[in-house]
């Protein structure tokens, strides 16, 4: 947030100057008026937010750190999730007038170093995580320093901490529960990274779509990735390569759904007809895909919302009963990337 210091430095002039522009003194020479007023507009500066700033000790801004859990992958291409997260964010902070920052850090000692420096320095109010890890070395940092921050997720030791999550099981026994529908039994399953706490909660929701139509899980149809739709490839070919491969797919997030299609495609194989995928999160690249993808659809943007109004709650010291724990129930949306087994 620019500062009437700034704005002095901007235009070139003291900051008894500036001082004496918006205050409407007759005493400032009209080419310094406006010389003054452009800086102002220049830099956004508003007088009663810098004011309420230094009163409260607020930077008036909010902070994400994402965490690279596989850093050799990330390089190769973008998040369109984390693009829709932001933007949900992004629209409910700019009502407010309250900024965001954004930061990627391998996960690692940088990744607490960078913690340490944003909290510790007072960089921002209150921070968003997501992907929370088991025994989670980031929510361990924060309790001990008292700082406001909320989940997407939820961690292993939910004592003082507020979240809202997507039912993750419930998801993909969706999933799981719309392929053996179509007559699949041999369905496989790319898997979150085992360290992220979600991972336990999906695999639930496998085990449980699988047992409610009695279906046996074959471990050698279970293969981890890493949400990138490099791994989705990855994974696919090793399960096209089986002496009995799947005839249907449940992909942990929409790339890596991308990657398992064009691994089929390019073994000479139709999706949606000789193996059926299914994705998780419904970005907006799903619906064009080739063929349009089935996928669980959770609302990124809204959550993005609600992420905020609770961290906003949590550094206003409000209540924020009825807002943590929100547990929001995905939906599945069927297109032709399944169909029924042959």
């Amino acid at each position: 947030m620019a500062t009437i210091r700034d704005v002095a430095e901007h235009a070139r002039v003291s900051v008894g100057t500036v001082s004496h522009v918006l205050n409407g003194s007759t005493l400032v020479r009209e080419e310094t008026r406006l010389r003054v007023l452009q800086a102002i507009e220049a830099l956004n500066y508003h007088p009663k937010a810098a004011a309420r700033s230094l009163s409260t000790k607020r930077t008036d801004t909010i902070g994400m750190i994402r965490t690279e859990l596989r850093p050799e992958a990330s390089s190769q291409e973008s998040d369109p999730f984390i693009l829709e997260l932001i933007a949900g964010i992004s629209s409910a902070l700019a009502q407010d007038f309250t900024g965001l920052t954004f930061w990627t850090v391998p996960v690692g000692p940088s990744e607490i170093a960078l913690y340490q420096r944003v909290v510790l320095g007072g960089q921002v109010d209150g921070l968003i995580l997501f992907a929370p890890r088991r025994n989670d070395p980031r929510i361990a940092f924060l309790k001990d320093n008292h700082f406001p921050f909320v989940l997407f997720g939820q961690a292993d030791d939910q004592r003082d901490v507020h979240w809202i999550d997507v039912d993750g099981r419930h998801g993909v026994e969706l999933a799981v529960d719309h392929l053996a529908t179509l007559g699949h039994k041999r369905i496989a399953y790319l898997a979150p990274p085992a360290e992220q706490q979600l991972a336990q909660l999906r695999w639930e929701g496998f085990m449980a779509g699988m047992h409610n139509h009695r279906l046996k899980i074959e471990r050698e149809l279970i293969v981890e990735g890493d949400f990138s739709e490099v791994s989705g490839y990855r994974c696919a070919r090793l399960l096209l390569d089986r002496p009995q491969p799947p005839t249907a797919i449940v992909c942990s997030n929409d790339r890596m759904a991308f990657g398992a299609m064009r691994a089929i495609q390019e073994s000479g194989l139709d999706v949606g007809t000789d193996v059926s995928v299914v994705g998780f999160d419904d970005i907006n690249l799903a619906r064009h895909a080739h063929p349009p993808l089935t996928t669980v659809y959770q609302p990124i943007r809204e959550i993005g919302h609600l992420l905020y109004q609770l961290l906003q709650a949590l550094i206003d010291g409000q209540n924020v009963d009825g807002m943590s724990g929100q547990l929001i129930k995905p939906v599945l949306r069927v297109r032709e990337s399944t169909g029924r087994s042959r």
